[in-house]
């Protein structure tokens, strides 16, 4: 079979088309020469058909057959294999540079090099930990057998927050291989123990801390088995992006503790606050109640109670909507019974909120005194820190018993009982929340303070109007060798090695975001710069870093890659048809030159000529 290409085509019919005129010539000679120098018929004949068989083994010298080229097998070792494995007959052995020398096997930079060493193959056989970023670029007429090997033991998947901000959260979660009943600890940037949670079933822990000051911080992931030995420590680098305090706008339609405890938040928290309060008959305290479309344009968050909402009447209402749709966030106490008016227009479907319900939070932190010390701090001379207060049950605030129609908002609390206590969706280019506790303002009274805050700033978080300037979002942990994705950075971005050297970003639209990649060379902090000013920074970690979470990323993106098969692929063949390749050209050279030399001398022999009988001489140019 030969190969069909659009160069064949137009190889053959010029080809053809001198075989036509060749054989034209020809007949045309026959007939006009005198009848004693014509050649015989035998000899037209040979002439006549020599020359298609010129043209077709032109053709196949240019264009060669192709033929069915058997599956062919190359066995590639990665790392955390050195042996050479058992091959199948004829099957080619090379060794990637992350896997250890082994005896007689070759050695390629890349598995684009050993592709191209063997451009045969059609089935890779992956043995170790599996294929780094470097090599799964895997053409897709060769199929993958891979056999994970057994998960190393230690911390096998880490997810975190792309960005931190200093006042929020740390909230880190992942997956352990290889200990049962184990133990998860967060130790912060002072050594100080924070957070530990016990591992579930499945081997997946969530651990959290608060965060204060901006810039570089390096946390701790402690592994300890049921009697308490250190498996694993792992180092968390993180860089905290400086607080963009939202601009926080209050209406409150009386003065009441809750009120009271959510303005000292606010200034505590260091939030440009404007606050007012109506004390009825007219009368108010504080400034910030306007809510024309440019005082609500200064404003990137309003929080406002129920009373203050139904004061507003519908046309008032309709403007803080409005507002939203430009990218405010709202946040609607709803702290009397019925269901808040004007909120079918942001697409909340609300019913109940008669009553109440209790609620029970989840306590990070409960009974460790060393990660409640590092959560509330020392205290002061006159409230020093009391351990037995901060172990003590915490009161269960009430929440609005409201029903929210879940398939139209996304709940913001949960974990502990009674469910969620807020919910938030979008509205044009802002968000509208609900909030149903009553009385939040409990868990300060109880020395818990840290909860308190923790709850008003994921609502406040949550809805804030956007910040002009993205956040550049990094994978992480990064290794040094190995690809980093850089999202939302600039076109003229760049990224700072620790050795003072600057690479350019290259940024490309993925999904509709624009993200880089970016090989670090050194372990250490590398900056993104934007002309001077350092967006953001990110700790790039030793290639021995992190075992157990780069073996699993291996074999994961490695298993990924196989398609053709199902449980033991390493045992099984994988049944391939046979590829159709490029035969060698050099036989139909060969033969064409052969051909055509023949041609020549027959052409210029004297042999089925007619004046072979009489002895005159061809005439001129006669074939």
């Amino acid at each position: 079979m030969m190969l069909s290409t659009p160069s064949l085509a137009v190889t053959a019919t010029i080809t053809a088309a001198l075989a036509l005129l060749a054989g034209v010539r020809i007949v045309l000679w026959q007939r006009r020469a005198p009848p004693g120098t014509r050649s015989r018929g035998w000899r037209l004949a040979l002439l006549l058909l020599a020359q298609p068989a010129w043209a077709v083994l032109l053709v196949l010298a240019i264009h060669p057959p192709a033929g069915l080229q058997p599956d062919a097998t190359l066995t590639v070792l990665t790392g955390g294999r050195a042996d050479a494995p058992a091959v199948r007959p004829g099957s080619a052995v090379v060794a990637l540079p992350e896997a250890e020398a082994a005896a007689g096997v070759r050695r390629v930079p890349d598995l684009a090099t050993a592709l191209r060493l063997h451009p045969d193959t059609r089935v890779l056989r992956v043995f170790g930990d599996g294929l780094v970023a470097r090599d799964l670029d895997v053409p897709p007429v060769v199929a993958v057998e891979f056999d994970p090997p057994p998960p190393v033991r230690g911390f096998a998947d880490i997810t975190r927050p792309g960005s931190t901000v200093a006042g929020d959260a740390l909230r880190v979660s992942g997956r352990v291989h290889g200990v049962v009943d184990g133990a998860v600890e967060l130790v912060d940037p002072a050594g100080v123990r924070v957070d530990s949670t016990v591992l579930d079933d499945s081997g997946r822990f969530v651990v959290q801390a608060p965060t204060f000051a901006a810039g570089p911080a390096r946390f701790q992931l402690r592994l300890r088995d049921p009697a308490g030995v250190l498996v694993e420590e792992a180092p968390l680098h993180l860089w905290i992006d400086a607080a963009a305090a939202p601009r926080l706008r209050m209406l409150a339609g009386a003065a009441n503790a809750e009120t009271r405890f959510l303005r000292r938040w606010a200034v505590d928290a260091g939030l440009p606050l404007q606050m007012r309060i109506t004390l009825g008959a007219g009368m108010a305290l504080g400034a910030g109640g306007g809510i024309d479309a440019a005082s609500l344009a200064q404003t990137d968050v309003l929080v406002v109670d129920a009373r203050s909402w139904a004061g507003l009447g519908a046309g008032g209402r309709a403007s803080v909507l409005t507002a939203v749709e430009s990218g405010m966030g709202l946040v609607l106490r709803a702290d009397a019974p019925g269901t808040p008016a004007g909120l079918a227009g942001a697409g909340f479907r609300l019913s109940g909120g008669q009553g109440t319900v209790p609620l029970r939070l989840p306590l990070a932190g409960a009974g460790d005194a060393e990660a409640l010390r590092a959560r509330l701090g020392p205290g002061t001379a006159d409230a020093p820190f009391d351990l037995e207060q901060a172990q003590a049950a915490v009161p269960a605030p009430l929440a609005r018993q409201l029903q929210v129609d879940g398939a139209q908002a996304v709940a913001l609390g949960g974990g502990g009982e009674g469910g969620p206590w807020a919910w938030w969706r979008p509205h044009g280019q802002g968000r509208v929340l609900v909030w149903t506790l009553q009385d939040s303002y409990r868990l300060v009274l109880a020395g818990r303070a840290d909860l308190h805050g923790a709850l008003w700033s994921e609502a406040v978080a949550t809805v804030a109007r956007a910040q002009a300037v993205p956040a550049v979002r990094i994978d992480a942990p990064a290794f040094a060798d190995q690809r980093v994705r850089i999202c939302g950075a600039g076109a003229r971005a760049r990224v700072l090695a620790p050795d003072g050297g600057a690479s350019p970003l290259w940024p490309r639209a993925v999904g509709g975001d624009s993200c880089a990649g970016y090989w670090p060379r050194q372990p250490g902090w590398h900056r993104v710069l934007e002309g001077d000013t350092v967006r953001t920074a990110f700790h790039v970690h030793p290639v021995d870093a992190w075992p157990a979470l780069r073996a699993a990323r291996r074999a994961t993106a490695t298993q990924d890659l196989v398609s053709h098969c199902e449980g033991g692929c390493a045992d099984t063949p994988v049944a391939q048809p046979a590829q159709p390749v490029p035969g060698p050209a050099w036989p139909w050279w060969l033969a064409w030159l052969a051909v055509s030399a023949a041609l020549w001398w027959f052409e210029r022999s004297r042999h089925g000529r007619r004046h072979d009988d009489d002895g005159g001489p061809p005439a001129r140019g006669a074939p």
